[in-house]
C-alpha cells in the first residue's frame, strides 16, 4: 500500500558500507569505485550539484537501480522522498488502523506522539493536509517497520520553515533511541543548520566525507 521498498544488505558491521561501488545511468557515469561508510545514530548529510547522482545513489540502496560493487548492511533500507504515495482519500485514522494490522500498536503510537500528530484531526483526509503533515504521516508509516537504514531524498523540499523545524526536531530525537543509519540527501542548507551530523559531498565520481558543516556549505556554495 505504501510502496515501502526494502533491500536486504548483508555485512558484519552496523554501518552501511559502500565497497568498490560504481554507478552508471544510461551512458553517464555518476560514481566510480567508491569505498565509504555511513554510521548509525547520526544524520549523514549528502550534498552535491544537480546531476551528480544523489537521487540515483539513493535508489540503488533500495534495489530500484542497478550498480556495481557492494552495499553492505545487515538489515532493511527504506527511501522517503518529498512526494506522497499514501491514498489521498485516507484519513489519519485509516492509516493508523492499517498500520496496527502489521506492526506493534505501542511502536506506532510512540511515533505518533513523537511526531506530535495529536495536533492533526484523525478524520482529516490526506488530500486536505499540509505538505508538512503529509510528511509526518509518511514517517509514521515507514518508521513503524523499524528500518535500520533510512534514506531521506530532498525530504524538506518545498516545506515552510515551521514544518521543516518540526521534522528536524523529530529526527534528532528519533536517532537517539533507534539503532538506524539515517542518510539525508539534500540541497537545503537549513537541514545542516538544524541537524548536526556527518557530512558527505558527491563530486568527480566520488563520495567524500567532509570534516565540518562550514566546509561542506562553502563547497556547495562555490559549486565544487
Amino acid at each position: 500500500m505504501f510502496h515501502i521498498f526494502y533491500k536486504h544488505l548483508f555485512g558484519k558491521d552496523t554501518a552501511m558500507k559502500l565497497i568498490n561501488y560504481s554507478l552508471k545511468v544510461g551512458k553517464k557515469k555518476l560514481l566510480e569505485n567508491v569505498n565509504i561508510s555511513f554510521d548509525k545514530k547520526y544524520i549523514n548529510h549528502i550534498l552535491g550539484s544537480n546531476g551528480a547522482g544523489k537521487s540515483s545513489f539513493a535508489k540503488t540502496c533500495v534495489g530500484m537501480l542497478e550498480f556495481e560493487g557492494k552495499i553492505e548492511e545487515n538489515q532493511e533500507a527504506i527511501l522517503i522522498g518529498s512526494s506522497s504515495n499514501i491514498p489521498a482519500e485516507f484519513t489519519l485514522d485509516d492509516v493508523i488502523k492499517l498500520l496496527k494490522k502489521k506492526f506493534e500498536a505501542q511502536k506506532i503510537m510512540g511515533l505518533y506522539d513523537l511526531l506530535k500528530l495529536n495536533k492533526v484531526s484523525k478524520n482529516l483526509q490526506i488530500k486536505k493536509m499540509s505538505d508538512g503533515q503529509k510528511q509526518k504521516i509518511k514517517l509514521l508509516a515507514f518508521l513503524s517497520a523499524d528500518p535500520k537504514v533510512i534514506i531521506l531524498d530532498e525530504f524538506t523540499n518545498a516545506l515552510d520553515k515551521n514544518s521543516s523545524i518540526d521534522l528536524y526536531e523529530f529526527l534528532m530525537e528519533y536517532k537517539k533511541t533507534h539503532e538506524a543509519v539515517i542518510i539525508n540527501i539534500t540541497h537545503n542548507l537549513s537541514d545542516l543548520e538544524y541537524m548536526e551530523g556527518k557530512y558527505y559531498y558527491i563530486n568527480n565520481l566520488e563520495i567524500t566525507e567532509i570534516a565540518s558543516k562550514d566546509e561542506i556549505v562553502a563547497m556547495y556554495i562555490r559549486g565544487e
